[in-house]
């Protein structure tokens, strides 16, 4: 009798000890997890308020990056965030020539009611997303229901038209809103423009900041340079399968004969010396 007390002791010690290391297992990790990076900003302190502004101090307005993780899930899944509107913001002329690569941000703001379509001043920022147009001058972001507005930083050697605060408001879950930003007619086409040649190039910080000028563009072959010191002038070349990629840059020691082997046509057969 007592021995079979020892065992079921034993026993019962043993399933105690079973459930104890399943309850600590931990669930295998999720995949399909993004993170999509916005600027949040905290309210300011009311008018009138005697919050201290040094920045880091007690009730002083700050702003952090914020990191907000989307979950997809296994392939095939639906998103588990909850449905937001979307915003496409097109950079083009007022005759609609698509201008590309224009950096643009959108600010959400809060409080607000969207189904005003009144954005009163002195509502403070919440959120901010910055993006660049693509080559069809174009950039749509996911967002939530709310009052915005909308700009733009006109790249260097564009004529943006002069014109005042741009607002915009999703009024409902899935609503898609259409934004504009105008350029002055004449443009280049998007393969000639200046932006389109130095974003293929991926070019030194220097000429970023430059303003450029592009000439003899036949959308192919053409000549691009930078107002900095010294010679920046150079010649590219764009293909059916790659981007803009540089031919020469001056002073160079290609041939005559060689730049029409390659294909560069008469108008820039100027740049070069017979050999």
């Amino acid at each position: 009798m007592y021995v079979s007390r020892v065992v079921l002791t034993v026993l019962a010690l043993g399933v105690v000890v079973a459930a104890t290391a399943c309850g600590t297992t931990d669930p295998p990790s999720s995949d399909g997890t993004t993170s999509v990076t916005v600027t949040e900003t905290a309210p300011s302190s009311p008018p009138g308020s005697d919050a201290p502004t040094t920045p880091g101090a007690p009730g002083a307005p700050a702003t952090s990056s914020l990191t907000v993780s989307k979950t997809t899930g296994p392939p095939g899944g639906q998103p588990t965030t909850p449905a937001n509107g979307a915003v496409a913001i097109r950079t083009a002329t007022l005759t609609d020539v698509a201008i590309p690569y224009v950096p643009v941000h959108l600010r959400l703001y809060r409080p607000c009611d969207p189904a005003t379509h009144d954005l009163p001043e002195g509502t403070p920022e919440s959120q901010r997303w910055d993006a660049v147009t693509d080559i069809n001058g174009q950039a749509v972001f996911s967002v939530p229901v709310g009052c915005y507005r909308f700009g733009m930083d006109a790249p260097a050697g564009t004529n943006p038209v002069p014109e005042g605060l741009h607002t915009l408001f999703v009024e409902t879950a899935g609503q898609v809103v259409n934004g504009r930003l105008r350029f002055q007619d004449p443009a280049p086409q998007p393969l000639c423009a200046s932006q389109t040649i130095v974003h293929d190039l991926a070019v030194e910080d220097a000429l970023k900041k430059a303003t450029p000028t592009v000439t003899d563009c036949d959308g192919f072959w053409a000549v691009i340079s930078w107002n900095v010191p010294g010679d920046s002038q150079r010649i590219v070349h764009r293909g059916a399968d790659f981007g803009w990629k540089n031919y020469v840059t001056f002073p160079h020691k290609v041939c005559l004969d060689k730049a029409k082997t390659d294909g560069v046509p008469a108008p820039l057969h100027k740049y070069f010396q017979p050999c």
